[in-house]
C-alpha cells in the first residue's frame, strides 16, 4: 500500500440560538429517588413511602447551573436530538453525525456532577403533575417544570470536513422539528419541546486550523 497523505483537520465552532415552539418539560431524577433505587437494587427493603411535597419535586426535577444559577438542558441531551434526526434517506448518517458534532456547554448542573448544560433564557416554569405509568400497569403522578417561553444558545463544535454550515442549521430544525427535548417530545409520542432555529441572531462561527492554530471569526445570519 502507498503512502497516504492526510490533510489537518480543520474545525468550526458555531453558536446558533434555539427558539422554543412548544412547552419544555423536565424530569431530572432527585437524589431521594436515586437513592431508594440504588437501595431497591442492592435489595435493601424499601420504607413506607414519605409523604409527597409536590413543591419540592418541582424543584428538584429542573436543571440549574452551579455557576450561573440559570436554568438549562443537558449537553449530551442537545446532542441526541440531533444525531436522532439524521438519516441515511435524507443524506446525513447517525454515526457521521455522532462523530463529527459535539455540544459545548457553558455551565455543569448544581447536583449532577459533570453534567455540562446548554443555558436556557426563559420564563419562570409552571408546576405540571402528569399521569404517568411506572411499570406492571400502574400509575403515579409526576410534578415537573415546564418552560413555556424559551430559548438557549447552543455551542457546537463541528468537522468541517465533513459537515457543511447549512447542513447543520438544516440538521438541528429537522430535530427541532421531529425529536425535540425533554418529556414527551415528538419521538415519543408528544409534542413538547419542539424548536427552531432563531433567524433574527446572528450565527457565530469560529475557523480553527489545528495544524496552523489561526483563527477566524465571522458572524452570519441564519
Amino acid at each position: 500500500m502507498g503512502n497516504v497523505e492526510l490533510d489537518e483537520q480543520k474545525t468550526q465552532t458555531v453558536t446558533l440560538r434555539v427558539k422554543g415552539i412548544s412547552g419544555l418539560v423536565q424530569h431530572k431524577w432527585d437524589e431521594k429517588s436515586k437513592m431508594m433505587m440504588r437501595e431497591k437494587h442492592a435489595g435493601i427493603k424499601t420504607k413506607n413511602r414519605a409523604k409527597r411535597d409536590p413543591e419540592n419535586e418541582f424543584r428538584q426535577s429542573a436543571y440549574v447551573g452551579k455557576q450561573s444559577g440559570k436554568f438549562g438542558f443537558p449537553a449530551d441531551g442537545v446532542k441526541a436530538s440531533i444525531i436522532n434526526a439524521a438519516h441515511k434517506d435524507i443524506g446525513v448518517e447517525k454515526t457521521l453525525v455522532r462523530k463529527s458534532l459535539f455540544i459545548v456547554g457553558e455551565d455543569y448542573d448544581t447536583h449532577e456532577k459533570g453534567r455540562e448544560l446548554c443555558l436556557m433564557e426563559t420564563d419562570d416554569p409552571i408546576m405540571r403533575e402528569d399521569m404517568v405509568r411506572v411499570g406492571q400497569g400502574s400509575t403515579d403522578l409526576r410534578y415537573r417544570p415546564e418552560f413555556r417561553n424559551w430559548s438557549m444558545d447552543i455551542k457546537i463544535e463541528i468537522d468541517s470536513d465533513v459537515m457543511q454550515l447549512g447542513t447543520l442549521i438544516n440538521l438541528v430544525n429537522r430535530a427541532g422539528f421531529g425529536c425535540g427535548l425533554g418529556e414527551m417530545r415528538p419521538e415519543k409520542g408528544g409534542s413538547n419541546g419542539r424548536f427552531q432555529v432563531d433567524k433574527s441572531f446572528e450565527i457565530i462561527t469560529e475557523h480553527i486550523n489545528l495544524g496552523e492554530t489561526t483563527y477566524e471569526y465571522t458572524k452570519e445570519v441564519a
